[in-house]
């Protein structure tokens, strides 16, 4: 649906460029299902490159990837999203159907009656007939359900390499990428093209996991995460890798970035009914910006009267 967003909203946020799974069999990786099996099983428009299969990189010349690795190419409308202006764009179209949007911090909530009762950090009240709480790895932060749920927090780290306006319009149709490396450090890797920040430079952004992440298991530990966190203690390995995959690209610079994302038992989100007029959608194991269309879409089809979109397993999204 972000095409309908974008043009509802009038906000652009979707640049479909394709995307690449690099992956090999001896690579433990935190996919559900294995891609190769996945695309086949979807009926996903893609091509696959077996281990040991270079013509790649007549196509994607950029990039550099061992030979025991296979890739997949899966074309467009596969791609990559602005959170940040997605965000924008699904505000502008709540408040287009008659939503009001209070940007407050809800610190507690609690059920009276045939009501819910919401107050703020500032001292403001709410009253509604239900809820649903969106806040990712703040959902246990607060007192927002009679209990915690099964939700675990991760820090993660980001690297920007800062790239000239020149060579970011040379790599514009660069598709996102989706490497599991054998790094000692830097494993489960994304990847996206240059895109101009906030401060007018073009960076191409790549995450990891490294073997200093960690699980803040409340709200001081996650703010000290974003505060103090040392994600500079591996900035030389991010530039390394991100040097070797992309080698023909000419850097400016490298700066890391702090980041947290929620995990689930079984990989899936929490989409589901807490207490008789609370319910909740987290823990998308950092997929959530991506997916927010359709899991709010789920939510809120549970929240009012019950309904489950067809096709998608309901169990596998209750609280476990």
């Amino acid at each position: 649906n972000y095409r309908m967003l974008e043009e509802k909203s009038g906000i652009p946020f979707y640049e479909p460029v394709g995307c690449l799974i690099v992956n090999s069999d001896d690579v433990q990786d935190n996919n559900l299902e294995p891609p190769r099996e996945l695309v086949r099983t979807l009926n996903i428009a893609h091509t696959l490159y077996e281990e040991g299969d270079s013509s790649w990189r007549k196509v994607f010349p950029d990039f550099d990837f061992p030979e025991t690795h296979w890739i997949i190419h899966e074309p467009a409308p596969a791609g990559m999203i602005d959170p940040r202006a997605m965000l924008r764009a699904q505000n502008v179209i709540a408040r287009q159907q008659g939503t009001v949007v209070i940007p407050e911090i809800v610190v507690h909530v609690e059920e009276d009656g045939h009501f819910v009762q919401i107050e703020t950090r500032s001292g403001a009240r709410y009253r509604a007939r239900k809820v649903l709480v969106t806040v990712g790895s703040f959902t246990n932060c607060f007192n927002l359900f009679p209990h915690k749920l099964p939700l675990q927090s991760e820090t993660e780290i980001f690297v920007l390499g800062r790239v000239s306006s020149t060579e970011a319009d040379r790599l514009s149709g660069m598709p996102t990428i989706s490497y599991f490396t054998e790094d000692a450090v830097i494993r489960d890797i994304y990847m996206a093209p240059p895109v101009r920040y906030a401060d007018g430079n073009f960076y191409v952004k790549m995450g990891a996991n490294t073997p200093t992440d960690y699980h803040p298991n409340n709200l001081a530990e996650i703010q000290d995460w974003f505060r103090h966190g040392k994600s500079d203690v591996h900035l030389g390995d991010f530039e390394r890798v991100l040097r070797a995959i992309v080698p023909q690209v000419e850097f400016l610079s490298f700066q890391t970035k702090r980041c947290i994302l929620t995990r689930t038992a079984n990989k899936y989100p929490i989409i589901d009914q807490i207490t008789d007029r609370s319910y909740v959608a987290s823990g998308a194991h950092g997929s959530g910006a991506k997916s927010s269309d359709t899991m709010g879409r789920l939510a809120a089809g549970l929240l009012t009267d019950g309904r489950w979109l067809p096709g998608i397993p309901r169990d596998l999204f209750r609280v476990v």
